[in-house]
C-alpha cells in the first residue's frame, strides 16, 4: 500500500510536468523514427483486434451523431428553460458506451499490440534493448495486458465504491466526487500502458503494480492524457496507446533506474 507521508510531492510534482511536456516530443520521434513500422508482423491475431477496437471506434461515432440528432430534433419541442436538463440526459445517454471505464480499458487491451511494438520499438532506439517481438511474444503481452486491464479496471472499480460513500455523505463537497473519480481512472489507465515498459525489463505484474506506485505522477499524467484523447471518436482511441507508449517509455528510461534494479531483483531470486 501506498504510504502518503513518504511520498516526495515536490519530486512527484516534478515528475507529472516532465510526463506532460514529453508528449510532444514523443509525436516528433513517432514521425522521426517511424516507430509504426513493422506493425502488421504480428499476424492476422493483431489485425482483428485491431479492426476490433476501430469498430468500438466507429460505434462512438455513432453515438455522437444520434446525440447531436436527438439534441436538434428535441430542442425544437422544448423551452428553453427545459434545455439544460434534456442536453445534460441526452448527452449521457448517448456516451454511456464512451464514458463507462470499462470500455475503455477493454480498447486499450485490444489494441495492445500497438502499446507491445511502440514500447518495444522505443526502447530499442533510445537504449539498444534487445526488442523481443516475435508473434508468441505479443500473444504473451497481450495476455498480460488483459490481466493488467482486468486488474485495473477492478481496482478502478473498487476505489470508486468509498469516493461515492464519501461524497454521498459529505455533499457539500460533491462537487470533487468527478474530478476525483476521473484521476483515479486515469493513474490505472496510465499504469495499464506503462506496465509494457516494466515488463521488458521482467517484473511481474505484482512488482509492476508496486514498483508504478513509486512512479505515481507519471503513471497519472500518462493516463491523463490518455483518458483525455479517448473522448476523440475513432482516431483519439487508435492513436493515444501508440502515443502513450512512447511518451511512457521515454519517460520511465530517463526517470527511473529500472534496469539496474531489475537486473539486482533478478540476481536475488532464487535458481
Amino acid at each position: 500500500m501506498i504510504n502518503w507521508r513518504d511520498i516526495d510531492y515536490k519530486e512527484q510534482a516534478e515528475q507529472f510536468r516532465f510526463a506532460v511536456s514529453s508528449f510532444p516530443d514523443a509525436a516528433q520521434f513517432i514521425v522521426k523514427e517511424k516507430v509504426w513500422e513493422g506493425f502488421w508482423k504480428y499476424g492476422w491475431f493483431s489485425r482483428i483486434l485491431t479492426l476490433a477496437a476501430i469498430l468500438i471506434g466507429l460505434n462512438m461515432i455513432n453515438n455522437v451523431f444520434e446525440f447531436f440528432s436527438t439534441l436538434r430534433n428535441g430542442l425544437s419541442e422544448m423551452s428553453i428553460s427545459g434545455i439544460g436538463t434534456f442536453a445534460q440526459t441526452a448527452f449521457e445517454s448517448s456516451y454511456a458506451f464512451l464514458t463507462g471505464s470499462g470500455s475503455r480499458f477493454f480498447m486499450l487491451a485490444l489494441l495492445e499490440v500497438i502499446i507491445f511494438h511502440a514500447s518495444r520499438r522505443t526502447l530499442h532506439i533510445i537504449a539498444g534493448k534487445e526488442s523481443n517481438a516475435s508473434f508468441n511474444d505479443f500473444v504473451h503481452a497481450q495476455v498480460r495486458m488483459l490481466v493488467v486491464s482486468g486488474y485495473a479496471w477492478g481496482m478502478t472499480l473498487g476505489l470508486a465504491i468509498p469516493v461515492k460513500i464519501f461524497f454521498g455523505i459529505f455533499e457539500g463537497a460533491a462537487f470533487l466526487k468527478m474530478p476525483v473519480l476521473f484521476l483515479i481512472e486515469a493513474y490505472f489507465m496510465g499504469f495499464s500502458i506503462v506496465d509494457n515498459y516494466q515488463e521488458q525489463y521482467g517484473l511481474s505484474i505484482k512488482q509492476s503494480a508496486k514498483y508504478a506506485q513509486r512512479y505515481l505522477a507519471i503513471n497519472l499524467a500518462i493516463g491523463i492524457v490518455v483518458r483525455v484523447l479517448f473522448w476523440v471518436p475513432i482516431a483519439g482511441p487508435v492513436f493515444a496507446p501508440l502515443l502513450a507508449a512512447v511518451a511512457a517509455t521515454m519517460v520511465m528510461h530517463q526517470e527511473t533506474p529500472l534496469k539496474t534494479e531489475a537486473e539486482a531483483m533478478a540476481a536475488t531470486q532464487p535458481s
